[in-house]
């Protein structure tokens, strides 16, 4: 008996009405809107307003004004005491901020808008600073990334350390629990799939589970014939259904899945995407974790790896990074008890306290990133699974940059929306668990996308003192004075003598430090990357480890990509083909 097959229908609008519900739940944090770019000009013209305010509420010392070289009031507010500016410029954007929270853009129903006049406000404080004095600018901006990446650094580390203890897995053979095995839900979203929908057809059906208690759905979309033609050859399983989505925008993987969890019968959800092989006994594992787990523990992350992890040295770099992140990484945020940005695949869920939070925002590239914050803002917790599927690694530079820009797309615009009001995010979260949020979410693209700016500097940087040094200058006197100004290529890094502003001189000493703790952060993660990068069975990762600067390239070539699909195509799902691993090697 073969499964059967649902067409969906757009209302009379051409709209797909489950969209058009979510929108109306969810518009305060749903990702359509994503930037409003009329409060950043409000934070811009609050810098301004700040900047000035503060400079005239501190009058200038006797001499200032012919220091400066202007009697203008103005300018002498503005630059006779810089970090006064500073201080006003910053508490402007929190005002303004607050007004953004409190009117915000009146899109349909009110979004707020606390998050756009911070980054008006600092384009404002980085041209102050640069008009100031461009060295002190350009060290102030660079050494705050740097602090930034330190923090991030010492969380990467604390989370991978605190990711030690595994996860829930239940040794030897597996009892029915009392009542039975419950009704399991499968979701498999599928789009220009034909090389590899037959794959997920083996793969569900080497699952351990009882045939009678699968709810499986195959998600397709409604302009993919060639999909579903393939489906319909290989055989839909009478255990299993086929639903074509409307044929209607956006065209996301978390819009079809959004239809399929509100046909979903089973007790718990789970998602397989198409070249998924999950361990055979996955979905007995996740029911006999929830059930010894509270009621709270919604969500249960099984492990991602690759079986091909060996095509290639791109392959090699993407097992040691998914390795890190759900072996270790993962787990120390949930023992840390911080938001949880969950993998695409293998996360199984209540479906009762899916369905409460409404689901994946169909908005939003990284959905399942979103939904992890969702289910903590909601009191809800995510548990590790010490299960495996087994996916195929993007084995092409091109396909992989397609893939990670969306990724960190994503990534960006689920910081955008959850920081929309600031001030609840952390009466919500707490200092800590929003520490957490910040650092995970929101600084992994902003980070990413800075290296290539950081490592040209480095560069040109380090370039410039090997000339100096050549031409028998000092070092330290190279890195802490702006002495030799007219023979000298390089600039300082530590400010010292009369002539510096003493609050800056003071902030440029300790950034220098986290410059330096920063150098040997990207040395130590290299390192990391060797050890806790590794899974049994999988050999020839050591060299790519050592190559792992390298690896970094791509990514931030990833987040400038991703940067500009922001920009322009925020929706936009850029499609990653699969089926490229030419030998298909099996797990391990």
């Amino acid at each position: 008996m073969s499964g059967t097959t649902t067409r969906l229908l757009v209302d009379p609008y051409g709209r797909d009405p489950l969209v058009v519900a979510y929108r109306e739940r969810f518009a305060a944090t749903c990702a359509w809107h994503t930037m409003s770019w009329r409060w950043v000009a409000v934070g811009l013209a609050a810098g301004v307003a700040g900047a000035t305010a503060a400079g005239l509420a501190f009058p200038p010392p006797a001499g200032a004004a012919e220091a400066l070289g202007t009697s203008q009031p103005l300018l002498l507010a503005w630059f006779c005491r810089p970090w006064v500016a500073q201080v006003g410029i910053w508490l402007a954007a929190v005002a303004a901020s607050c007004q953004g929270v409190l009117v915000g853009p009146h899109l349909g129903k009110r979004i707020p808008a606390g998050q756009e006049p911070f980054w008006g406000a600092a384009l404002v404080a980085v041209a102050h600073l640069l008009v100031y004095d461009r060295l002190v600018c350009l060290a102030v901006v660079t050494a705050v990334l740097c602090a930034v990446y330190l923090g991030a650094i010492v969380f990467r580390l604390l989370a991978l350390v605190a990711g030690g203890r595994p996860g829930h897995r239940q040794a030897g053979p597996l009892a029915e629990p009392e009542g039975g095995w419950p009704l399991f839900t499968v979701l498999v979203p599928l789009y220009r799939e034909r090389e590899v929908a037959s794959n997920i057809l083996r793969s569900l059906a080497a699952l351990d589970y009882p045939r009678d208690r699968l709810d499986v759905k195959f998600l397709l979309e409604g302009d993919d014939q060639e999909t579903y033609a393939a489906i319909e050859a290989a055989g839909i399983p009478d255990w299993a259904e086929v639903l074509v989505v409307p044929h209607a925008q956006p065209k996301t993987k978390p819009r079809a899945c959004n239809h399929g969890l509100e046909r979903a019968r089973g007790e718990f959800t789970v998602i397989f995407d198409a070249e998924d092989r999950p361990e055979s006994d996955q979905l007995k594992q996740a029911v006999l974790a929830f059930r010894k787990l509270p009621e709270r523990t919604a969500c249960l992350q099984a492990q991602l790896a690759y079986h091909n992890h060996a095509q290639n040295l791109l392959t090699r770099w993407f097992a040691l990074e998914y390795n890190q992140w759900f072996r270790r990484y993962l787990r120390g945020l949930v023992r840390l008890r911080l938001p949880i940005p969950l993998g695409g695949t293998s996360n199984h869920f209540r479906t009762a306290a899916l369905k409460e939070v409404g689901g994946w925002d169909p908005f939003n590239v990284t959905e399942d990133c979103d939904l992890g914050v969702r289910l903590h803002l909601k009191g809800q917790r995510t548990a590790i699974l010490e299960s495996v599927t087994w996916e195929e690694a993007n084995s092409r530079v091109g396909n992989w940059l397609r893939q990670r820009s969306r990724w960190l797309k994503g990534y960006l615009i689920s910081h955008l929306v959850w920081t929309r009001n600031p001030f609840r995010l952390l009466l919500v979260l707490g200092p800590w668990s929003l520490a957490g949020f910040l650092l995970c979410v929101g600084a992994v693209p902003v980070l990413a996308a800075a290296n290539l700016v950081l490592w040209g500097y480095a560069a040109i940087y380090l370039v410039q003192i090997a000339r100096d040094l050549a031409h028998g200058f000092p070092l330290w006197e190279l890195l802490s004075t702006r002495d030799y100004a007219e023979e000298r290529h390089s600039w300082p890094m530590w400010f010292q003598g009369n002539d510096e502003d003493p609050v800056f001189a003071s902030l440029s000493r300790i950034f220098f430090m986290a410059t330096c703790a920063l150098l040997l952060g990207n040395l130590l993660f290299i390192l990391v990357a060797a050890t806790a990068g590794r899974r049994p069975g999988q050999r020839g990762l050591l060299l790519a480890a050592l190559l792992s600067p390298l690896y970094w390239v791509l990514i931030s070539l990833g987040a400038w990509k991703g940067v500009w699909q922001f920009l322009f195509k925020p929706h936009y799902w850029e499609k990653t083909v699969h089926g490229l691993d030419v030998k298909k090697p099996g797990p391990g």
